[in-house]
């Protein structure tokens, strides 16, 4: 049967609320294969390797070779890195047992962190050589834009990096994703839940007002 009578039969069969099985690839057509399926989606990760919301327990049963590092102090927090795959994480918990993973970072043109660029991509093309305007033409006008380090450096500091991060955030603002770039090169994505970060990562106290003089 050709394609276009499978498109016929496929037609008359809905209208009845029949299902037809998709047809098998042509002959000289490739089937997706791991390699295919194994792209970075947006807001969600990689499904089948490292994803939001996963438990501790199933990356590091996938990944037993998973770097692991306190973060900043904070035992609800756990620092991953996974070398071979390129990839970065965060997990949070109240206890080991009970943590998820919160963010997924991805590097694509040069090494961060320790963990050296990755080959992989985004559904939509972007990874390593993707430019700023390749971005921005995919993903449209970020939600913001603004300097990668937001804190002001000390007197006589050196500049920040001059790197910019723009922030994409799902229809129902529970992930975060941000993608690093620095002239027209990305250099690497990260995505993130903002409400389990806000929950765990504690935030330096304010700096007290100065004192009124009198």
């Amino acid at each position: 049967m050709t394609r276009a009578a499978l498109a016929t039969a496929a037609l008359t069969l809905g209208l009845y609320g029949l299902a037809l099985p998709a047809p098998a690839p042509a002959a000289g057509e490739a089937k997706p294969g791991a390699a295919q399926q194994a792209v970075i989606q947006m807001q969600v990760g990689i499904p089948g390797a490292v994803w939001l919301g996963e438990t501790l327990a199933e990356l590091l049963a996938r990944y037993p070779d998973a770097r692991q590092a306190p973060f900043a102090n904070q035992p609800q927090v756990l620092r991953l890195s996974i070398p071979s795959e390129g990839i970065s994480a965060l997990a949070m918990g109240e206890t080991p047992a009970a943590m998820t993973i919160e963010s997924i970072g991805f590097n694509f043109a040069e090494a961060y962190e320790g963990v050296p660029a990755s080959t992989r991509r985004t559904v939509e093309g972007i990874g390593a050589g993707s430019n700023v305007n390749e971005l921005l033409e995919i993903y449209g006008k970020p939600a913001e834009s603004g300097p990668e380090d937001r804190r002001s450096p000390p007197p006589g500091a050196v500049a920040p990096s001059g790197r910019i991060r723009h922030v994409y955030r799902s229809a129902d603002g529970t992930v975060t994703t941000y993608f690093v770039v620095e002239g027209s090169r990305v250099l690497r994505m990260a995505m993130n839940r903002p409400a389990t970060i806000g929950r765990f990562i504690l935030k330096p106290p304010a700096a007290a007002p100065p004192p009124s003089v009198k």
